[in-house]
């Protein structure tokens, strides 16, 4: 997603490469003050202040508004997770380098972690 002045990189939360809230602060940056965040996403200053510093995490709903108001679209992607007993992938995985391979043992690591996370 580009926007005036460069590409914004995606925010990945697998591997911890930008938090929610760090990435609004730097979206919002010094041209809009938290209060007039607030103010165009009906919420308080002290809300975008939490979720600035990481003390609390927003609901979808409230992300989308908190990044609308300043000019930018959020986009959630889904998509299946690699089966390993799946059969027609085996080429493909046959097919990775030794990184992308650790790279992929990674992935799925991290995502059971989540899941574990979630479960309790």
């Amino acid at each position: 997603m580009t926007r005036g002045r460069g590409i914004i990189p995606k925010m990945n939360t697998v591997s911890g490469m930008e938090n929610f809230g760090a990435l609004l602060a730097r979206l919002r940056g010094e041209r809009v003050s938290q209060s007039s965040l607030a103010v165009r996403a009906g919420t308080s200053q002290s809300y975008v202040s939490r979720v600035e510093s990481g003390q609390v995490q927003p609901t979808l709903a409230r992300a989308k508004r908190l990044v609308n108001s300043l000019g930018y679209e959020l986009t959630l992607k889904i998509e299946p997770l690699p089966r390993r007993s799946d059969s027609y992938g085996l080429p493909d995985q046959l097919a990775m380098t030794a990184e992308e391979r650790v790279q992929s043992a990674a992935a799925l690591h991290n995502t059971m972690l989540e899941l574990r996370g979630a479960k309790g």
